[in-house]
């Protein structure tokens, strides 16, 4: 009995597991005058980067839990970007981009945090990539927890889809569920020395990559979400899109092709 309860506590893990890689999150914004330079052939030139440590967001629900070190973070993400002709962890004086990183875990909503909104929050995003709520009269529900996770894991745009299109609930869903996340903002380093004081932070692009945390190790889902979502960093997209790790046949654009077959709104 004993070897049955462990025989089928390990197929559930190896579920949970599948089930966490099949919806990855990414959301990938890039300024308008951000261009990814390829060469003669079509391949993409190298970008010089140095890593600027951000803001680490440790699980709220389980206090005792291993802090994900900054380190260890970059040396899991840094394979697959430099896939992508990524120069990593270079000194500030010899990069062409600072990559500030923040990383963590979301807080899933439970019945305790079920604090809702009467408003729906609409985020608008600006030119320079930066995101104004407004409030809009609303009969969705949408907890003030799950807001908060929105703007970490890059699902902000969910309020301009339709409300009740199958990829806004998809995206509502994985605002309010627990989740590795990691997001990138690069900041060309000859707008940050020629800025002044009285001049906007302008990013060139920022990535947000997330993964549901279910019977998944930290290091495969931080190597999951950086495989899968390094060879966009620097596009444009106009919503988020759900990848999934398995399909090995995903080639194109996930705009153009949505995994789980999501209506154009």
């Amino acid at each position: 009995m004993k070897f049955l309860l462990l025989s089928v506590f390990s197929v559930l893990l190896t579920n949970l597991n599948a089930d966490s890689k099949s919806r990855i999150l990414v959301y990938s914004w890039a300024n308008e005058n951000y261009v990814r330079l390829v060469d003669g052939n079509g391949h993409i030139l190298p970008e010089i980067c140095a890593f600027l440590e951000g803001n680490y967001y440790p699980d709220p629900l389980n206090e005792g839990s291993e802090d994900v070190s900054f380190d260890r973070l970059i040396k899991l993400l840094a394979p697959e970007m430099m896939k992508q002709n990524f120069i990593l962890d270079q000194p500030p004086e010899v990069s062409d981009y600072i990559l500030l990183v923040n990383w963590g875990f979301t807080e899933e909503v439970t019945e305790d945090s079920m604090d809702f909104f009467e408003e729906e929050i609409i985020f608008i995003e600006s030119e320079d990539g930066y995101i104004e709520e407004v409030s809009t009269n609303s009969s969705n529900e949408f907890s003030s927890l799950g807001r908060d996770n929105s703007k970490l894991i890059g699902a902000m745009k969910m309020s301009q889809l339709y409300p009740y299109s199958l990829k806004r609930k998809l995206l509502l869903e994985a605002s309010e569920e627990k989740r590795l996340f990691v997001n990138i903002t690069a900041f060309s380093k000859l707008h940050l020395v020629e800025k002044k004081d009285s001049d906007a932070l302008e990013a060139e692009w920022i990535t947000f990559l997330s993964i549901p945390f279910y019977g998944i190790e930290v290091d495969e889902a931080v190597k999951s979400i950086a495989e899968m979502g390094s060879r966009y960093m620097g596009s444009d997209w106009e919503t988020p899109s759900f990848l999934d790790f398995h399909d090995k046949n995903f080639s194109t654009e996930p705009n153009q092709l949505e995994y789980l077959g999501v209506e154009e709104d």
